[in-house]
Order: C-alpha cells, then structure tokens, then sequence
C-alpha cells in the first residue's frame, strides 16, 4: 500500500488522520515539524504529503517547495487556513489538493486517493499525448513543449491539462473538472477551476511559439480543448 507522510504540530490532528487512513489500509508516518519532515522523506519512499500550513517554526509552502524540488513528492494541504489566496498560492507551489478542517473523512479518502490514481496509474493508463506539437507525458506526470524541454506545471494544472486533452472538443463543466481532478463536486463560489486554467493557458501560450488558443471557455458551461490530439 502507499506510503502517505502526515505533517502537523497539533497532536490530536496527527493521530486522527493516522487512524483514518491506518484503517484503510495506508502506510503512515505522522511528523510535527520541519526537520522531522526532511527526516521521513530521506529515510525511504513516500508516495504523498498531508500538509499543514500553519507549523509553528515552519510554513507549510517552504515544505511544499521541498517536496516539490527536492522530493518529488505529491502533497495535499490539509489545513484550518480557508483564506483564498493561501489556497490559490498552495495550489501554484504545485500541491494536487488543499483540504481545511475540519473535513469530513469520506472526502479525505476520496481526495487521496484521487491523487494516488493520478500519480500511480495502472497498466492501461500509462500512455503518452501529442498535441501542436506538446508531448503529454501522462505516466510521468510531465509535459514538454514544442522545444523539448520541460513545461513547469503544478500538479492541478497537469490533471487539468490531461483531463481536458483526452477529451479533445469536449465542452467540460467546471464541475465536471473538479470531480475529475480532486474528487469533489465544486463548491459555487470556488474560482479555483478558473484560477488554475488561466495559469495553465498562459504557460501553453509561451512555451508554444505562438500557438493559437488551446483551452477554450465555453460560456455557462465550462471549457473546450481545441487541439487535435494523437498517441505520442
């Protein structure tokens, strides 16, 4: 079973998320702070980060950045900050989720193991997309451009991206999107869906050359993939 790291300087929060998911079966180390969070990751293989924001001495963003340049860890935030931007700010340092408490353990479960799926596929899932000449690397959570070289992509933009590109002309609702993407129904008022897809179109315009548009905005229903897409 995956191997899930539990970062949070309250106590009783670190014992509760390791008896939820100890019960399904999860591997879990739960930690406090910053240097016992290096400590785990260096000791063997994590397969994902539950993640405070708020750590006494530390901050969880300059833990994400770690785990997202030095690890190459996935990270779900699970946190009591519900400020807008810290989320939006969590989900540009390329976290897959940001969760705040308190949460209901259902969706918890739901949500990790939506990113498990999306960071270790199956057999049939491991394939490769080629569009305007991108390369979506859907094993290696990866994309590279018409140069070659690696797009930085969050972990939210690249699931975006591989939902909206294996359903080329497709007209997505935002709902859609996030079901697909975290495993939840979005909430009316969360912008997050349109926050992540302007960013992720911005970074497709440069790295293409002068590409056209590729992400199209359907009005009143939510976005359209415009690209031809083939097996890479």
């Amino acid at each position: 079973m995956p191997h899930i790291l539990v970062v949070d300087d309250e106590e009783l929060i670190r014992g509760l998320l390791e008896r939820i998911l100890k019960r399904e079966g999860y591997e879990v180390t739960s930690v406090a702070d910053g240097p016992s969070f290096r400590a785990a990751m260096e000791s063997g293989r994590i397969d994902l980060v539950l993640l405070d924001v708020r750590l006494g001495r530390d901050h969880g963003f300059d833990l994400a950045r770690e785990a997202r340049e030095r690890y190459k860890a996935p990270l779900i935030f699970v946190t009591g900050d519900t400020d807008m931007t810290d989320k939006v700010t969590g989900l540009e340092l390329g976290a897959e989720d940001y969760i705040t408490k308190p949460f209901d353990q259902r969706e918890l479960l739901a949500r990790i193991k939506v990113v498990l799926r999306r960071r270790l596929p199956d057999s049939q899932e491991q394939r490769a997309l080629a569009f305007s000449g991108f390369v979506l690397d859907l094993a290696g959570h990866e994309l590279l451009g018409p140069d070659g070289e690696n797009v930085e992509l969050t972990g939210m933009e690249l699931s975006i991206l591989a939902f909206l590109a294996q359903r080329p002309r497709q007209a997505l609702s935002r709902d859609d999107i996030s079901q697909a993407v975290s495993g939840r129904i979005r909430d009316r008022r969360d912008r997050t869906i349109d926050v992540v897809v302007s960013k992720l179109r911005r970074k497709l315009e440069l790295a293409g050359e002068g590409n056209p548009d590729l992400i199209h905005t359907v009005r009143g229903v939510g976005y359209k993939f415009m690209a031809e897409v083939a097996p890479a």
